[in-house]
């Protein structure tokens, strides 16, 4: 996808999912093997350390009560989200010349802004998870059944601050049942895992957002929430699916908790291309859409 236009109607459509899917199930066995070289329990068991270890922040941070508190000082809430967001506090924090501009963005939102959309996400979030039912979720053949269409609106994000990852970086740091983490690895693992296709697109790679004017490409981070949702989702049901063929058992409650681990790994396997295409030219110039 080319930054400054809108991802095509064709990602959408069943016979291009159908494809993707097709290919990730073909990619995904070798990048398996790989993964289970070592148990893959004590990796799993340490990624679930780290993140219990770092849900109690987002406990405390997402609180509607503690939100409200902030309704007559939203400004008060800006530098509390600075300090006890995890998320916005590492984007912040980042040395990453692709950060620069995030630092430039939130130093310019208003407290108010930054505050009901925090809560807006929250709400949603404990809407969500209400009734939620595991087969139900694990059964869904379509991105609409999942029901993540609604986090594309507007009360739900905040410009340049509060996108589809630092959106996803809350819901999942609180419900790593139901909500899959939109990270830059797990973005890019869906982009190898699917052979690096375009699969017809004529704007390159669904899961890149590349720039032609600077001869680089980073993950998409416009990636829209009920895609990148469904494929998680079909990743995590494969990972699960192999798991269990070697008497490793995935429980629900840390459902993507697992699929993180598997596409850190995914990610860090191609690291060196990752860098290559965030810096260079190369692969961008070769491509005919360029």
């Amino acid at each position: 996808m080319i930054r400054g236009k809108k991802l095509e109607k064709e990602a959408y459509t069943p016979e291009h999912i159908r494809g993707v899917l097709s290919e990730i199930r073909r990619g995904f066995p070798d990048y398996f093997r790989n993964f289970v070289q070592q148990p893959p329990m004590p990796v799993f068991d340490q990624y679930i350390q780290e993140y219990e270890k770092e849900r109690q922040a987002y406990l405390e941070y997402l609180n509607l009560e503690a939100l409200a508190e902030f309704g007559d000082d939203p400004n008060a809430f800006k530098s509390h989200t600075r300090k006890r967001c995890p998320i916005v506090r590492r984007c912040l924090m980042s040395q990453d010349e692709a950060m620069k501009q995030y630092k430039i963005d939130f130093n310019a939102v208003s407290g108010r802004q930054l505050l009901d959309t925090v809560r807006n996400i929250a709400e949603f979030g404990i809407a969500y998870t209400t009734g939620f039912n595991d087969e139900i979720h694990e059964a869904a053949t379509t991105y609409s059944e999942l029901g993540l269409e609604p986090l594309n609106e507007s009360q739900y994000g905040c410009a340049g601050v509060v996108g589809y990852g630092i959106q996803s970086s809350l819901l999942y740091g609180l419900y790593s049942r139901h909500f899959a983490h939109r990270s830059q690895n797990a973005v890019w693992s869906l982009y190898f895992l699917s052979g690096r296709e375009d699969f017809g697109l004529i704007d390159g790679s669904e899961f890149l957002m590349i720039h032609p004017e600077l001869g680089t490409c980073e993950q998409n981070y416009f990636y829209p929430a009920e895609l990148f949702g469904f494929y998680a989702l079909r990743v995590f049901l494969m990972l699960k699916s192999a798991c269990q063929e070697m008497g490793a058992r995935c429980r629900d409650h840390y459902r993507y908790v697992y699929l993180s681990a598997f596409c850190d790994h995914v990610a860090d396997t191609h690291r060196e291309d990752i860098n290559t295409y965030k810096r260079s030219s190369e692969d961008v110039e070769s491509q005919p859409w360029f």
